[in-house]
């Protein structure tokens, strides 16, 4: 499509997966004049920010990537972290996008008033006649504030704020959490450390991983034959869409995967006690579900314990349990997860007649239209907003989705001559009040507590159905429920 004339001005915050998708989409559509601001000072996201030991992704490489832009060699089935970033990089450059990005641009305000007027950290303003958010639901470390830890004398760090200065050889060490970044950081460090202190709040259903090196002749076949790399993708995928179901409370995937962690736990652990501190008391599907073939052997390192006592407090030297023991340590490291939409956080979106976005989310729940748009916020999106995360697949998909929506709610605005649109409130609760039905047949709905959930229980961080059901409520732009202006 040829470039349009008097392009509106789009303003695309953070330059991770979502937004640089929305980059490239919107100039594959003809839009010229569209600038991703970012913090940080290169792109990547979540695989800039997580730089920790063993860091990897839980879904296979070929389906963790732009469905538009293939990558045939990928050396691993679960690709590392930093060769992601590396593909994030590449892809930028492919599309060019560097003269449309402003590093070092960290928003503190967006306030609509005949357009949106931008406030960043340095001082500087900008204004657009779209804003669109990809600042991702997961970017904010979530770190539990025990007494005392602001008077711990040794070094302590977030796995998301790794200190890449600072050497784990020798030192005592603390990791509290056991989650999917405890998992794939304890098997990297325990050979390193003098003594590593695991603190498990919550046992975690964990399946084996099955990882493996892709070899130079599958490289060149589907560097060759790229129909085989989208063969090979596609089956994938449906390999990952065919769990879902156990979502659904399906008594026979719950049993069938219920089986399979059973009997990876008892393979790999022998000791009858730690097996039982091992083995989670909620239904499987409930929390994420993790995989990993190097985590149970971690934990019986000869240098490892496994601490299921909560924590009291922190002293100057160490962490003292519920019990009363005081562990000496050197080192805590919080593998403790994120805050799910802290959109809010360090940031002010003003919408219109003053209505910030915390105080839209107060009144009534996080939520949004098509999980995108919010009545009184207008020509304003967000990617990866409330209720579109997935609990079995890629993340990628979600995300073309959205933005593939994105595009044709700026078209429409622009074919009816309308400076501005935004959904309808009555359409936006319809949309809502559906997906918080359907989550309540749903795992994740009363049966453990997870992040998944807010504090009142409502499930406002996934999608209640398979892709499929995703892609097609986004397929369409509904006009019929936007107020054009």
């Amino acid at each position: 499509m040829a470039a349009q004339a008097s392009s509106p001005r789009i303003a695309i915050i953070g330059a991770g997966l979502s937004g640089l998708c929305m980059a490239i989409k919107l100039r594959e559509a003809g839009f010229s004049d569209f600038t991703l601001y970012e913090k940080a000072e290169t792109v990547g996201g979540t695989w800039r920010d997580n730089r920790y030991p063993g860091v990897a992704c839980d879904v296979p490489s070929h389906l963790y990537s732009y469905s538009f832009a293939p990558k045939a060699d990928w050396t691993k089935v679960f690709s590392p972290g930093a060769e992601i970033q590396t593909y994030i990089e590449a892809v930028t450059k492919k599309y060019n996008l560097a003269p449309h990005i402003r590093f070092g641009s960290e928003l503190k305000s967006a306030r609509f008033d005949a357009g949106w007027q931008l406030e960043f950290a340095d001082g500087q303003k900008a204004t657009a006649d779209f804003l669109i958010g990809a600042m991702g639901g997961l970017h904010i470390p979530a770190t539990p504030a025990f007494d005392g830890a602001e008077d711990f004398q040794g070094t302590s760090f977030h796995t998301a704020r790794w200190r890449t200065d600072h050497d784990l050889t020798g030192k005592r060490v603390a990791v509290i959490g056991t989650a999917a970044s405890a998992l794939q950081l304890i098997p990297e460090i325990v050979d390193k450390v003098a003594h590593l202190d695991i603190y498990q709040r919550t046992p975690n259903w964990v399946l084996p991983r099955p990882d493996r090196a892709y070899g130079d002749t599958a490289k060149a076949r589907f560097a060759r034959f790229p129909f085989l790399e989208k063969l090979h993708r596609f089956r994938i995928y449906c390999l990952f869409e065919m769990r879902f179901p156990l979502f659904r409370r399906n008594g026979f995937f719950a049993r069938r995967s219920e089986q399979m962690a059973l009997k990876h736990l008892e393979a790999q652990v022998a000791d009858p006690d730690l097996r039982a501190r091992l083995t989670p008391d909620y239904p499987v599907g409930c929390k994420r579900i993790l995989a990993s073939d190097a985590y149970f052997p971690a934990l019986q390192h000869p240098n490892a314990d496994l601490i299921t006592e909560g924590i009291s407090h922190v002293t100057a030297d160490g962490i003292v349990c519920t019990s009363g023991t005081l562990r000496p340590v050197d080192t805590i490291i919080y593998a403790t997860g994120f805050k799910p939409f802290a959109m809010n956080d360090g940031v002010s979106i003003q919408g219109r007649g003053g209505q910030t976005m915390a105080d839209f989310f107060a009144h009534g729940g996080i939520r949004a239209h098509k999980t995108v748009s919010y009545p009184g916020f207008p020509n304003y999106f967000s990617l990866l907003g409330p209720n579109s995360g997935l609990g079995h697949n890629s993340i990628i998909l979600i995300i073309e989705a959205q933005v593939k929506y994105v595009l044709q709610a700026i078209h429409a605005a622009r074919q009816a001559g309308a400076k501005t649109l935004e959904p309808k409130a009555e359409a936006m609760a319809a949309f809502d009040q559906a997906i918080q039905a359907d989550l309540k047949d749903t795992v994740w709905a009363g049966h453990c507590k997870s992040w998944y959930q807010g504090a009142d229980g409502r499930i406002y961080t996934l999608w209640p159905r398979g892709t499929v059901s995703f892609r097609k409520a986004l397929r369409r732009f509904d006009r019929e429920n936007y107020l054009f202006r």
